[in-house]
């Protein structure tokens, strides 16, 4: 099993690791803690038919962008966190991740102790009357876990 790599990219306060699936070894997700002010790397450049402005949503806090995995997304985090955030990516922890929060790592299934790609893991939203609910995921071994709600 491949550990994750660490990339001290500290370019303009950000801080990235790349972690690789179980399964296959190819990158599984890589995750960037975005400090406040900065372009979330996952939509730079704007993809096409995206508001101009798409990667600066949530500018003023610090926000963690997950691209990879059963389903990439950006997601706040809070300033009491940032340090341990820090701290794991520097680490390649996605366990570290899961534990401060299981929405900051969506690659790792705490069953298997291991990271998975989008091919060896999937994604389902539920909807509850019409509105969204949650999103599970279902490794390749079976294990089903909220990703994020």
């Amino acid at each position: 099993m491949k550990k994750s790599e660490k990339n001290m990219a500290e370019k303009n306060g950000a801080v990235s690791a790349q972690f690789f699936c179980s399964a296959c070894g190819k990158p599984a997700a890589t995750v960037t803690l975005v400090a406040p002010g900065q372009p979330d790397p996952r939509l730079t450049p704007v993809p096409e038919g995206f508001p101009p402005d798409i990667n600066m949503v949530f500018i003023d806090t610090p926000r963690l962008s997950i691209d990879g995995g059963p389903r990439s997304y950006t997601t706040g985090v809070d300033d009491s966190l940032v340090e341990r955030v820090k701290a794991a990516l520097l680490a390649g922890d996605a366990r570290e991740l899961f534990a401060i929060d299981r929405e900051f790592a969506p690659f790792w299934c705490p069953k298997c102790k291991c990271c998975y790609c989008r091919n060896h893991c999937d994604s389902e939203d539920i909807f509850d009357e019409c509105f969204y609910d949650a999103t599970y995921g279902t490794c390749m071994r079976g294990h089903r876990r909220m990703l994020c709600d």
